[in-house]
């Protein structure tokens, strides 16, 4: 490398943080607060502010890149371009304070949703917000020519330098015996890919971007890539979503929910194809690209209308939720894009434009995908415990009332599973569902009145322990129902038994007492090692060929004819789910000369697949009395 090549390099740093210094200075925060999280990950207590602040200095990049392209291409003065970061860092400083920032919080979806969309507008600003007020389309293009191909570039850039000090690293430390800590290689990949490709892509941005209205040489390559890569792909997805649009028609099948994100994805290669034609099919000689285009917007129309009706079905099932509420607004948006230039129109800064509006627009207010969906699935879920008589006077029916003076070491009740049985499998997996995902996105406060005790209270009062509280499981427990998914199979069935618990167990004769809780998911052994008087035992439970629970001294093995309760439970109950039974009907009584022992069944669980019984899991009381 010779000298002209250092002075070029240093120029063309130098004069990329002159231009965009703010924009840079976000770029090296969000490195150094990486860098930070990676040296200190074990000695964080709370990772919402430093994450959050990442993030936030993240979105700042292309915030402030936007705001210093627009000044320069306005001629903004330079008082006006410090107020624009200003107001740009108060936004910023806005989105940091609207983040969680604690542990404990009810809900920390939306908010990274929420930021997540700011992203993606701040983006599409970027792409559009020079040429707002200009007519010509030509420097539009060949902005986001610019940006599209200093991107690739810099991502290769910093991916070759990346592997070459890796590589580099890895020699010192083979060659020299050079102790290299491993996070210095993702701290690496962090200033790179934070810090060295930012600064790579500023460093091409022309500084007169006028010059863009008059280009007139478009980069054949593009063309190429878009004529034989990505035109190619989008005629083949084409074909295969109107051969499923004919199968629905010809043999009226209905739509599978799939189908809404498959036209969405398949749109928007569509249109960035389109997008990538655009200068050339002003041409004479590439005249077939504005009849493919038009083509193109033509036959949206019907998997719109596909879009709309798959989609539509979902919703009159499960309800609305975030992904089918943006799997609708995309539609809308496509609708609105497809009309535009089918009627004629060509500004394809509209495409952008209407995207960001339609973004912001359904981020917020009571229209907003977040209060519809969150109202949607409360709706759905009150109309299904109404509809099975889980509910009067709004309130839940047997709703499981949790012992105070338990807290904050567990979740106690005196009576649990109340309404076990009382809504079917799916049914079940459908409250399940419903519960879980307004707990992913929304928090619960929505279904908060149908409860007579203030969970929130008591969930609050249980995180003074450090034991992990699922806010989601303690709800759906309080409505009497099990916090599971009921695996669903018309060869398999699941069922148990469970006996109505006391708080008091007396001992009888019987010296020691011990739990024991036993799974068997793989349909082998389950063994519990106890320790009596120094001497080691085991309970084993069988759930191969030969169903069995047995004690194991260590000079013999006592069988609790176990196989025999069994069948006496299924002759008398089924081969379905029964709670409360007496604990008489539950217990086994074994001896040998060395052990008398008496085992209490709390919760037996089997499965009954093929005609093959299995014990899946056991959970009890185990009193034992060692013989003089």
């Amino acid at each position: 490398m010779n000298l002209a090549s250092i002075n070029y390099l240093f120029r063309s740093a130098k004069g990329s943080l002159l231009r965009f210094p703010i924009t840079l200075l976000s770029a090296l925060c969000a490195v150094c607060l990486s860098i930070y999280l990676v040296e200190y990950e074990d000695e964080i207590s709370n990772y919402f502010p430093f994450i959050n602040g990442l993030i936030t200095f993240a979105l700042g990049i292309p915030l402030f890149f936007c705001v210093s392209i627009i000044s320069s291409k306005k001629g903004i003065d330079s008082s006006f371009k410090i107020g624009a970061h200003i107001v740009a860092g108060f936004i910023l400083l806005g989105i940091y304070l609207s983040l969680p920032n604690a542990e404990h919080t009810h809900n920390t979806s939306i908010p990274y949703i929420r930021y997540g969309i700011f992203n993606i507008i701040v983006h599409l600003l970027v792409s559009f917000s020079p040429y707002v007020n200009g007519k010509k389309l030509n420097g539009f293009w060949n902005f986001n020519k610019t940006l599209f191909i200093r991107i690739l570039t810099s991502i290769l850039y910093s991916g070759f330098l990346y592997v070459g000090l890796v590589l580099a690293l890895t020699a010192l430390k083979l060659l020299f015996d050079i102790e290299i800590h491993d996070e210095l290689y993702f701290e690496l990949f962090i200033v790179i890919i934070g810090l060295f490709n930012t600064w790579f892509f500023l460093s091409g941005i022309p500084s007169d971007l006028e010059v863009l209205d008059n280009e007139r040489e478009y980069p054949n390559g593009l063309k190429v890539f878009a004529q034989y890569v990505l035109l190619p792909l989008l005629v083949l997805y084409l074909i295969i979503l109107y051969a499923y649009g004919s199968k629905i028609t010809i043999f009226w099948d209905w739509p599978k929910g799939i189908v809404s994100y498959l036209i969405s994805c398949v749109s928007v290669l569509g249109i960035l194809t389109v997008l990538l034609f655009y200068p050339y099919g002003e041409l004479k000689e590439n005249g077939w690209i504005k009849k493919s285009t038009s083509a193109f917007y033509l036959l949206l129309f019907p998997l719109i209308a596909l879009l709309f009706f798959a989609i539509a079905m979902r919703i009159s099932d499960y309800g609305i939720t975030i992904n089918r509420y943006v799997i609708v607004l995309l539609g809308i948006w496509l609708a609105i894009v497809a009309t535009y230039f089918t009627v004629g129109r060509t500004n394809i800064k509209f495409i952008p434009m209407s995207l960001a509006v339609t973004l912001g627009l359904m981020s917020f207010g009571p229209w907003g995908m977040f209060i519809i969906s969150e109202k949607s699935q409360a709706k759905r879920l009150v109309t299904i415990l109404n509809d099975n008589h889980l509910l009067k006077d709004g309130k839940v029916v047997n709703e499981v009332v949790w012992e105070a003076d338990s807290l904050p070491n567990w979740f106690y009740s005196k009576k649990e599973g109340t309404n076990k049985g009382v809504l079917s499998d799916s049914l079940h997996n459908e409250v399940y569902s419903i519960v879980n995902y307004l707990d992913d996105y929304h928090g619960l406060a929505s279904i908060r009145p149908i409860y007579q005790q203030n969970l929130d209270s008591l969930i609050v009062l249980s995180l003074d322990s450090n034991k992990y509280r699922n806010e989601a499981e303690i709800y759906m427990r309080s409505m009497g129902l099990s916090y599971s998914y009921k695996y669903i199979n018309s060869s398999d069935a699941y069922f148990g038994y469970s006996i109505e618990t006391t708080d008091v167990m007396a001992l009888d004769e019987f010296d020691y007492l011990t739990r024991v809780n036993l799974y068997n998911y793989q349909g082998k052994e389950a063994i519990r090692a106890i320790t009596i008087d120094e001497s080691s035992c085991q309970i084993l439970l069988n759930s191969g060929n030969s169903l069995g629970l047995f004690f194991i001294g260590q000079n013999d093995t006592i069988d609790f004819a176990f196989t025999e309760k069994i069948g006496e439970l299924i002759q008398t109950h089924g081969k379905v789910s029964e709670t409360n039974l007496d604990p008489s009907n539950m217990t086994l009584e074994a001896s040998s000369n060395e052990f008398k022992l008496k085992f209490i069944i709390n919760h037996l669980q089997l499965e009954d697949i093929n005609d093959t019984l299995k014990a899946t899991s056991l959970d009890g009381d185990l009193l034992l009395k060692r013989r003089k």
